[in-house]
């Protein structure tokens, strides 16, 4: 694990209660693209199948995807984050994508807006774990911010609106050629990529891999 995770996960175990207030006023756009990402990505995976989600804060998508008819793990790392995914039904668990083995195998992984705090060697390090955690035919779906709405590689940051937190942490930004080449480092078959802008110029790439 890298000192710019280190110390971001340090800054989501302080401030976890502040991002859990923004994430009550999420935006409709981007919710309603979330969901529209998921239902893209669970349509690959037969209903019943084990989730895995990493990075679950609240559990509001952990929720989305139960009711879509799976079977749903819902993980994280910051107590405030587990208390509020426990409150949404959940027996969560406590798990870090770059330093825990996984609890079991899944048929699914879906991994939220977690990438955007790791390095490329964290980035290849998750994505190989990943590959490894999953059943034959598996999925896996992150998300990246695209840095062409961006002037930085990479930088510390807090973004005013609903995300906002009151401390900065660590942002790398990609080019898909980037994560692509990143990806090609792995076993991973690159379905889907799908880019979304929302109303604040952030430029989202969605990833969708499977496990030959």
């Amino acid at each position: 694990m890298s000192t710019q995770n280190q110390k971001t996960l340090a800054v989501y175990e302080k401030a976890a209660k502040e991002y859990l207030k923004g994430a009550k006023v999420f935006g409709a756009d981007e919710a309603k693209w979330t969901r529209s990402f998921i239902s893209d990505f669970l349509s690959r995976v037969p209903k019943g199948s084990r989730v895995l989600e990493v990075g679950a804060a609240n559990g509001d998508n952990a929720k989305y995807i139960h009711e879509l008819g799976y079977e749903v793990t819902a993980s994280d790392v910051s107590g405030d984050f587990l208390s509020a995914i426990e409150e949404n039904g959940f027996e969560p668990v406590k798990f870090d994508l770059l330093l825990d083995d996984f609890p079991d195998k899944f048929r699914a992984i879906f991994c939220w807006k977690v990438f955007v705090h790791f390095t490329k060697n964290d980035t290849l390090k998750a994505l190989e774990k990943s590959y490894d955690a999953l059943e034959n035919g598996g999925v896996f779906a992150f998300c990246i911010i695209d840095k062409s709405c961006k002037n930085a590689d990479s930088e510390w940051a807090d973004f005013p609106g609903v995300f906002h937190i009151g401390a900065d942490r660590y942002f790398q930004y990609y080019s898909k050629d980037e994560m692509n080449a990143i990806i090609e480092k792995t076993k991973f078959a690159i379905t889907s990529c799908r880019s979304h802008t929302l109303g604040n110029g952030v430029t989202w790439l969605a990833y969708i891999l499977e496990k030959k």
